[in-house]
Parts: structure tokens; sequence; C-alpha cells
């Protein structure tokens, strides 16, 4: 039998315990297919499926490298970026090497909420072994499930792109983290409603800073604005207000998005503290 879908008791028709900051407590009646499905230890050590995302840098664990040596490494990235945006491998590299230096910082921040700890403990994954794109799309249209299986199917995309663990760290609760920001990353697309146009995705990194401090998110966002503006006028008060949007809400990092797919998405976004009925489809 699957749990009963119904709001906690301290905070109606909210996924919070208590109050919006406090942990999340309800878990929807989904069907057997969409139900979350934890990593094991055998999945660690399975045979990579994804698009490699690194480059001969890999072998080599970020955080043992030199603060110099990384930058250097995260600036080769970031010029390659400018010149071809479309390379979104090496988005990877820059941010993995931008954000060494934080990230303890931010792994601790995720462990200091009750649904970071669930997730590090249970190392839940949102990728094609666990993923069921045909079975999200059967629901509802109005739920959060069959949004992010459109907003993947019309744009290509495909969730075995993050099949693999970072490679370029070792530490595994730290890997995972890093791993499960980049496979939730699509679903911040489809809450916020940010496309994946060059500024909606500028947006996006500034919406992020404002929720991950991440230095590579702030210098994706100022770069892509200065470089943008000629393009779009208004991209820099979009950034802006996507900046001033990530700040009010609910963090997105822990959201527990595997137990809300059969839930409607703007039920999610008012939980999270997002605008309401923002298209990305």
């Amino acid at each position: 039998a699957t749990a009963p879908n119904t709001p906690s008791a301290t905070a109606p028709n909210t996924p919070f315990a208590t109050a919006p900051g406090a942990p999340f407590a309800t878990t929807p009646t989904v069907d057997r297919a969409l139900a979350p499905t934890a990593r094991t230890a055998d999945d660690d050590v399975a045979a990579a499926r994804a698009i490699p995302h690194s480059s001969s840098a890999a072998s080599v664990d970020v955080h043992l490298m030199s603060a110099p040596r990384r930058w250097r490494r995260a600036l080769q990235a970031l010029a390659k970026v400018m010149a071809d945006p479309t390379q979104t491998d090496q988005v990877l590299v820059f941010a993995v090497h931008a954000n060494a230096g934080s990230m303890q910082r931010r792994i601790a921040r995720f462990r200091s909420d009750p649904a970071g700890r669930r997730l590090i403990a249970e190392r839940r994954t949102i990728d094609s072994r666990t993923i069921d794109l045909e079975a999200l799309a059967a629901l509802p249209a109005d739920t959060l499930g069959h949004a992010y299986a459109t907003f993947l199917r019309s744009r290509g995309l495909t969730p075995a792109v993050f099949d693999d663990a970072p490679p370029e760290v070792s530490d595994p609760t730290m890997g995972y983290v890093v791993q499960r920001l980049r496979q939730t990353h699509d679903l911040w697309h489809v809450v916020t409603g940010h496309d994946t146009d060059a500024g909606s995705e500028v947006a996006l990194q500034a919406f992020t800073y404002a929720q991950l401090r991440a230095p590579s998110a702030l210098i994706l966002a100022l770069f892509g604005t200065l470089r943008g503006l000629r393009l779009k006028p208004g991209l820099a008060r979009d950034v802006l207000s996507a900046f001033r949007t990530g700040l009010r809400a609910e963090k997105l990092a822990a959201f527990p998005w595997e137990d809300h797919w059969a839930t409607p998405l703007d039920d999610v976004r008012g939980w999270l503290g997002l605008p309401r009925s923002r298209a990305t489809a």
C-alpha cells in the first residue's frame, strides 16, 4: 500500500512539518513506477552510461589541487564556454573547479537540513535508472512529474546525462551532493519558469547564486549578463529579479522532488515560495 496523499497535520497543504523552512514531511501517493529508488553500492560502481562531462583533469581530485591550479583550470573551462556556450561539459568542469574551495560550507548547510540529511543517507538519484519519463508524462498535465517530462522531451534532454558521479570529486558525500545538484538542475528550470535560452540560463544562475552562494553561479551570471545585454536590453533586470526571487524562496537543494511527481506544479511552487503558473513547456 502507498502512503495516503495527505498534508502534514501541523502545516496543512504544505510539505513542511511545521512551517516554511522546517523539514519536509509528507509523501503523496504515486504509482510504484514513480516512487524514488535509493542508490545502492552496486549502482555506484556500475559502468558509466552518461555523456562524459570532464576532460583529462577528471582523474585528479579537485580538492587535492592547489587554489591557483583549480582556478586556472576553471578559467580555462570558462574561456571555452564563453567561446561556445553549447559546451555544457565545460560548464560542469568550470563549476566543479570554481566551487571546490567553498563546497564544505554548502555540504554543512545541506546536512543542517533534515531533508538534506535524508537524501545523503538514502543516496536518492534522479537519472535514467530511477526516472520513467513515460510514466511521468502520463500523469495529469498540471503535475510536477508531467511538467518535468514535458520539459525534457520538448528540448531533447534526458536524465541519463547525469547518471555518473562527478569523477573530479572522490569524497562520497561531497560527490553525491554535487551530483544531486546537477541532476535537479532541470527541475529548477521547471519550478522557476526559466527556459533554456541563453538569457534564461543566465537568470537561473543568478537564482542559483542566491540559493547556494556558489562562485560559479555568480561568475556565469555576471559574464552572461555583460555578454547578453547587446542582444537583450532587459536582461539585467531579469537577472536581478531572479536573484531576488532566489533570496526569498525556500531552499531548493534538499527538496524531495521524487515524493511530489503527482503533486500539482503550482502547489510545489507555492511551497517553495515561487511565483505560480510560470510556463516552461
